[in-house]
């Protein structure tokens, strides 16, 4: 749980870094891979004296990105939760609308293991509650086969990046809403 507190710090010092404003605008320009860009090319080396491996770090890291990156887009998500003992990273919108209209729900899985059987394990088990493969997206540094969405944090093919666009079209196309959230 260290690593997790120590990646989160240094994330959330780097975007300190980043002006809120510049930020906001690069998210009303579409430009999401201008801040993931920044925030990995800057992040990345400064994790690696952290104990662990790398995949959990990069999984952790680009976790933590993405809970950063749907509050600032106020995108509806839940976070951490566990459904029929099957623990999900992050749902969006939420578990009632993945129950109601499986169709209108992703659930997003971060992958933190070196180990490539285990990952599909994982993704075996979440079929099992979403039963559209389309809406299982997962967040990798490797090339995983069967797996329809895959973002890549190695900047290779469908990049981390796009999984930010996909998630405002889909949200979008819904018309599921924005959080209603005033910042002070």
């Amino acid at each position: 749980m260290e690593e997790i507190s120590s990646i989160k710090e240094i994330l959330y010092s780097e975007i300190k870094e980043i002006s809120e404003k510049q930020i906001h605008r690069f998210l009303q320009n579409d430009e999401y891979s201008s801040v993931i860009q920044n925030l990995l090319e800057n992040i990345i080396p400064k994790i690696s004296d952290i104990d662990g491996k790398n995949e959990e770090k990069l999984g952790m890291l680009s976790e933590s990105i993405s809970h950063f990156m749907l509050t600032e887009m106020l995108i509806p998500s839940q976070r951490k939760i566990v459904h029929k003992d099957i623990e999900i990273d992050i749902i969006i919108p939420n578990l009632n609308k993945l129950k109601d209209k499986p169709n209108d729900a992703i659930i997003i899985h971060f992958d933190k293991s070196t180990d490539s059987d285990e990952i599909q394990k994982k993704i075996e088990l979440i079929k099992t509650i979403q039963k559209n493969e389309k809406n299982i997206w997962i967040v990798s540094n490797k090339k995983l086969h069967d797996v329809p969405n895959i973002y890549r944090t190695d900047q290779c093919e469908n990049s981390f990046s796009n999984l930010f666009i996909d998630i405002k079209n889909f949200v979008g196309d819904r018309k599921l809403g924005k959080l209603k959230i005033f910042k002070t």
